[in-house]
C-alpha cells in the first residue's frame, strides 16, 4: 500500500490511525429516509453529483488492515458515493475503548474471538456478536536458523520452557499471540506441580523481558549472538521470510499444539441504520469472503477462514489446534501476567522448630525447605526484595524469630557477591539452625513479621509475608489467636496492604488457623499434606499474590 499512498494519497497514517479514503463514480445514489424509502427523482438528482455520501468506519489490526483495504477498493467499484476508513490498533486496545464506552467504529475486525467475550463480559459494553471468520493464522514459535536443530522437530511444552529456545513473548495483555500461547502452556502443564512451577518460574521471567512481538520478531531474525526465539504468528514469519532470505526464521510448533489468530466480522452498534450503511457494511463482508479475497489473504502471508496452508512457511501444518480459551481462561493468564510483573517485597518466615527436622524419605523436612526456598530465590527476578527469618520458641532476645537476612533488593552488592548469594547460602544454611527442643512460636512471629514489613512499606511493590511452618503454636507465654488477629485488623492500612501468605507442610499444620491469619490479611492459605510438595508453593505463592493497584 506504500505505493498506493504516493501515487494516491489513499492509505496514509495519520496520528497513528491508518486511514483510507475512497471516493468514487461520477454518479451517485440519492438520499434515502431512515425506513429505507427512497424518492422516485433519486437517480435524477444524483447526475449531479452524490446526494448522501455513505461513510463506513472499520477498526481491524495493523497487519490486517491491507486485505481490508483491497476489499474496500473492490467494493467503491460497484457502490458510488462511498467512503470507507480504516483505523488500526490491536484488538485488546478496540476491547478495552468498547469496554470504557466508546464504539470507534461500524466494524470491528479482532484477530480473535476471546476479545469480544471480553467485551460482552462487561455488562457496560455493548452487546456484541462474532460473524463470519475471514482468515486465520496459527501462533508459532519463530526460531534464529542456529538454534532450530537444537529444538527438535516438535518439542513438548516442558523441553520448549526449560531448554535452550529461551522464548520470549510480548505482552499478553495487547499481543494475541502471546496470550493463546500463554493459554496453550498452562493447558499442557497446568495439571502437574512441576508443571506449574516451571510455568510460573519461567512467567515471572518473560514478564521482565517483554517487547512487542514485531521487535522481538526482528531481533531473532538477526540471529546474532544471545538471540532467542519468539513467540509470534505463521503470519508475521512468512513476512520476515519474505523480507529476510539471508537469515529466515525457522518455526518450531510444541507437541501439544497451539493456537490461532482468527480475524471476525463483528458489527458495531451505530445511529446510522439506513439502507446505505446497510449495503456498504454487506458487501465489504462479501467483498472479504469472496474469490478474489483468497489471493489477497495469501499474499500477506494468512490461511483462510478453513486454516488452508500458506506456502513457504515449513514446519506449521501441525499449528493451531486448539480451541481459543475461554472468558475465564484468558482472564486468569491476563491476571497472572499483571501480577508477576509487579516487583516484590517479601520477608521469607521458615520454621526451626524440633518437628522440622522429621524425615521425609531421604531428606528432612527441614531440608526440603530449604531446597525450596532455594529454587524461589532463583526465581525471583534481581529487582524484588527478599529477607530471610527463622523462627521457633526460644530465641535470643526473648524473642521467637531470628532474621538471617534483611529485606534488600537481590542484585545488591554484598561483599564478593550479591544479597541473592546472601539468601542462597542462608537458605542452605536453614537445618543447621533448627532446634531439636524448641516448640512453634506462630503467632507472636506472624504479629512481628507483618509489622517489620508494614513499617518498611515500599509503595510500587507487592509487600508480603510468607511464613512456613509444620505445626500450631505452641508459645504459651506468648499472644494468644485472637488477640493475633485483633493486632492485624488494627493494623490494617490500606494504603500499605501487607498479605500474610500462609504454608502448612505436613498433616500436623493447623490448617484453620493459617488460614484465619492469611484471610485477615488478604492473604492466601495453601497446605502441603506430604511435604515433598512445598518445592511448588513458593512460585504458585508468588503467581497468585495480591497485584499493586
Amino acid at each position: 500500500m506504500a505505493d498506493d499512498a504516493t501515487v494516491r494519497g489513499r492509505y496514509a497514517p495519520v496520528l497513528g490511525v491508518l486511514v483510507v479514503v475512497v471516493v468514487l463514480a461520477l454518479l451517485g445514489w440519492a438520499a434515502l429516509s431512515d425506513d429505507g424509502a427512497a424518492p422516485d427523482d433519486a437517480v435524477e438528482a444524483a447526475t449531479e453529483g452524490c446526494a448522501q455520501e455513505v461513510t463506513v468506519p472499520v477498526t481491524t489490526t495493523p497487519e490486517f488492515a491491507p486485505v481490508v483495504v483491497a476489499a474496500a477498493d473492490r467494493v467503491e467499484e460497484e457502490l458510488p458515493c462511498t467512503l470507507y476508513t480504516v483505523a488500526t490498533s490491536s484488538s485488546a486496545q478496540t476491547a478495552a475503548q468498547l469496554r470504557g464506552g466508546t464504539v470507534p467504529a461500524r466494524v470491528w475486525i479482532p484477530d480473535s474471538p476471546l476479545w469480544v467475550d471480553r467485551v460482552n463480559a462487561d455488562p457496560a459494553a455493548p452487546a456484541l456478536t462474532a460473524g463470519r471468520t475471514l482468515a486465520t493464522t496459527p501462533v508459532v514459535i519463530g526460531v534464529p536458523a542456529t538454534l532450530a536443530q537444537s529444538a527438535g522437530e516438535a518439542p513438548p511444552w516442558q523441553e520448549i520452557l526449560s531448554g535452550p529456545l529461551s522464548v520470549r513473548v510480548g505482552d499478553p495483555t495487547e499481543s494475541t499471540a502471546s496470550l493463546l500461547l500463554l493459554h496453550s502452556a498452562r493447558q499442557a502443564l497446568g495439571g502437574t506441580p512441576e508443571g506449574e512451577q516451571l510455568l510460573g518460574a519461567v512467567m515471572i521471567q518473560l514478564s521482565r523481558l517483554s517487547a512487542s512481538e514485531e521487535e522481538l520478531v526482528a531481533h531473532a531474525g538477526q540471529d546474532v549472538e544471545g538471540a532467542t526465539a519468539v513467540v509470534a504468528t505463521e503470519q508475521r514469519v512468512a513476512s520476515q521470510r519474505a523480507t529476510n532470505a539471508a537469515t529466515p526464521l525457522e518455526v518450531v510448533v510444541p507437541a501439544e499444539g497451539t493456537g490461532a489468530l482468527s480475524w471476525t466480522w463483528v458489527p458495531l452498534p451505530g445511529q446510522d441504520r439506513g439502507v446505505g450503511m446497510r449495503r456498504a457494511l454487506e458487501a465489504l463482508e462479501e467483498s472479504l469472503t469472496g474469490e478474489a479475497a483468497a489471493a489477497d489473504l495469501e499474499a500477506a502471508g494468512f490461511r483462510d477462514a478453513e486454516g488452508g496452508l500458506v506456502p513457504g512457511v515449513p514446519g506449521t501444518a501441525r499449528a493451531g489446534t486448539l480451541p481459543p480459551p475461554s472468558a475465564a481462561e484468558t482472564e486468569a493468564v491476563l491476571t497472572t501476567w499483571r501480577t508477576v510483573a509487579v516487583d516484590m517485597r517479601m520477608l521469607a518466615v521458615i520454621d526451626v522448630s524440633g518437628s522440622m527436622l522429621e524425615p521425609v524419605g531421604q531428606q528432612t523436612r527441614i531440608a526440603l525447605a530449604g531446597a525450596s526456598a532455594q529454587t524461589a530465590m532463583n526465581v525471583f527476578p534481581p529487582t524484588s526484595h527478599v529477607g530471610l527469618w527463622v523462627f521457633s520458641t526460644d530465641h535470643a532476645g526473648g524473642t521467637d524469630w531470628t532474621e538471617l537476612a534483611p529485606i534488600t533488593r537481590l542484585d545488591a552488592e554484598v561483599g564478593a557477591g550479591t544479597h541473592r548469594d546472601v539468601l542462597l547460602a542462608a537458605a542452605a544454611s536453614l537445618p543447621q539452625h533448627t532446634r531439636p527442643d524448641a516448640d512453634t512460636g506462630l503467632y507472636d512471629t506472624v504479629l512481628a513479621a507483618y509489622q517489620q514489613v508494614q513499617e518498611s512499606y515500599e509503595p510500587g511493590y507487592v509487600n508480603s509475608v510468607v511464613l512456613l511452618t509444620d505445626g500450631v503454636n505452641e508459645d504459651d507465654d506468648g499472644i494468644s489467636l485472637d488477640e493475633l488477629l485483633a493486632r492485624l485488623q488494627a493494623s490494617i492500612d490500606p494504603s500499605r496492604p501487607v498479605p500474610v501468605i500462609t504454608v502448612g507442610m505436613g498433616p500436623g499444620a493447623d490448617e484453620e488457623v493459617l488460614r484465619l491469619i492469611s484471610a485477615q490479611t488478604g492473604g492466601r492459605s495453601y497446605l502441603a499434606r506430604d511435604p515433598a510438595d512445598i518445592a511448588t508453593v513458593f512460585v504458585d505463592a508468588l503467581t497468585h499474590r495480591p497485584r499493586v493497584g
